[in-house]
């Protein structure tokens, strides 16, 4: 049997008034059964070579239909790993001048829908937020960052410019966009995911999300 794909009312709520913004017509559809594609991660020839990264990453997603945690797990036992934000804002800025068409596949605002998990996750502590990386295997003090929502937006080509932080987030400063952007919040993860109404760096999303059309970029060292 198909996976029933859980949505909830917050996606919900939040889709409606994007697209509301972006005059698409859009209707709330009852639960439903979605098939999720089986992929296998591709072989040495489906990556591209980093060198600020030094690092292979796939052209195309993979392990779709998994949550946050089970896909660390798959990518763990394909020795792989996910990519941190940092290094998916230099992925994308590679692909951006040396393979625009992998760029435009993660960031054109067109369908279908297209979203990958990030290896960043936030805890609240007692001297403040951390991100967790490595599967939540390291952490680190959140320095700095945009945390307020915008929507929209940011722009996208400032963020990836000089208007990151260390960490990977937007600075509090960014250029105004139509990137949309949700900051940390405690127990949230990554994703970033483009559809017809917009792009959008999602900082709020619960690990325990998944979709059919959700997956990851996996990521191997040379």
């Amino acid at each position: 049997m198909a996976p029933i794909i859980d949505v909830s009312a917050k996606d919900y709520e939040r889709a409606s008034k994007i697209l509301e913004l972006a005059n698409v017509e859009y209707s709330v559809p009852e639960q439903k059964q979605v098939e999720a594609p089986t992929v296998i991660i591709p072989g040495k020839n489906g990556f591209i070579y980093v060198p600020s990264l030094n690092l292979d990453v796939a052209k195309e997603r993979s392990h779709f239909g998994k949550n946050w945690y089970n896909t660390h797990e798959a990518l763990g036992n394909d020795d792989a790993r996910m990519l941190t934000l940092p290094e998916f804002t230099e992925f994308l800025k590679y692909t951006k001048e040396h393979n625009p068409e992998i760029y435009e596949s993660i960031t054109k605002v067109r369908s279908p829908w297209r979203a990958e998990w990030i290896d960043a996750a936030f805890e609240q502590r007692d001297d403040g937020l951390y991100v967790l990386t490595g599967n939540k295997s390291k952490s680190e003090k959140l320095e700095g960052g945009l945390m307020e929502d915008r929507t929209p937006g940011i722009s996208l080509d400032a963020w990836l410019g000089e208007g990151a932080t260390k960490q990977g987030l937007p600075r509090a400063n960014v250029k105004d966009g139509s990137l949309y952007y949700w900051y940390p919040r405690n127990g949230t993860v990554v994703r970033f995911n483009a559809d017809p109404a917009g792009s959008y760096l999602d900082c709020d999303r619960y690990p325990s999300h998944c979709d059919s059309g959700l997956g990851v970029r996996a990521a191997k060292l040379r």
